[in-house]
């Protein structure tokens, strides 16, 4: 089961997450797209989700 992307940083609150797909070839988690998520405002929070 795939988890949720958080409508806002779980660290400080903020709604500025910015979202990017990632292709296989640009990491190390498998051979799937996945999803990297940062906080733009604390810089604290970046979780990937597949």
């Amino acid at each position: 089961m795939n988890e949720a992307i958080p409508a806002q940083c779980p660290d400080c609150g903020a709604t500025e997450l910015n979202l990017a797909r990632v292709p296989p070839t640009d990491h190390d988690r498998g051979q799937e797209w996945v999803v990297h998520a940062t906080c733009e405002r604390c810089d604290e929070y970046t979780q990937w989700f597949e």
